[in-house]
């Protein structure tokens, strides 16, 4: 999982390829012609890598890079609610072999030995969120007319809302799992042991030559 949110963080920083250029200059989707603007120094005071060119693909881009984002955002949610749906099977009574911090869980509304892991269970949920939006920015700028359409500006409500899901949960993940511990005794205790057989088929296979499907 770890790997996996490395992945998760280089691609939301590739998001970069369509977020850092300048839009400035396009106005309404045609740029402005009568006036003659020196569209790469504003780009290099504001500190943009590049100019969006022609001026009429600033619009025609609008909801790519906003989309982009987004499903980047999905992909980390979704490692993040693997995460917690694991910790969650693990910290069952069934299997016990994880310990949760107090601080990270509920009392039971009417078992009083039961901790609840509500806090996992809320980024887990918050995974299907990060698909609205995304399905909703998606379903915005789809089919729209070349220029400027006021739809556009409801590309923000998914966006921003995606973005405060994401950190969040990044958050609280990170503070959370910090502070789990593993029951060593448990999961030797409790796993079956046949979960070894496949080791032991190898070391036959390889120390006294029995071929693997005897073996």
């Amino acid at each position: 999982f770890a790997n996996e949110l490395r992945d998760d963080a280089a691609g939301l920083r590739a998001t970069l390829r369509r977020i850092d250029k300048s839009p400035l200059g396009s106005a309404a989707g045609y740029g402005a012609p009568a006036l003659k603007l020196d569209r790469e120094a504003t780009a290099k005071e504001m500190g943009f890598a590049s100019v969006q060119v022609p001026v009429t693909s600033v619009q025609l881009s609008r909801g790519k890079a906003e989309s982009h984002l987004l499903f980047e955002i999905v992909m980390t949610m979704q490692d993040l609610g693997r995460v917690a749906s694991d910790l969650m099977l693990f910290y069952t009574a069934e299997f016990g072999f994880v310990k949760l911090p107090d601080a990270f869980t509920t009392g039971s509304s009417i078992m009083p030995q039961k901790r609840n892991p509500d806090v996992f269970e809320l980024v887990r949920g918050r995974t299907a969120t990060a698909h609205g939006c995304l399905t909703e920015a998606l379903g915005i700028f789809a089919k729209l007319p070349s220029g400027y359409q006021r739809d556009l500006q409801l590309l923000k409500f998914p966006l921003f809302r995606g973005i405060d899901v994401c950190t969040q949960a990044l958050d609280i993940m990170a503070t959370a799992l910090a502070q789990i511990s593993f029951d060593e005794e448990a999961i030797k205790t409790r796993v079956n042991p046949s979960i070894h057989a496949a080791d032991r088929a190898y070391e036959l296979a390889l120390k006294e030559g029995i071929p693997f499907r005897e073996a």
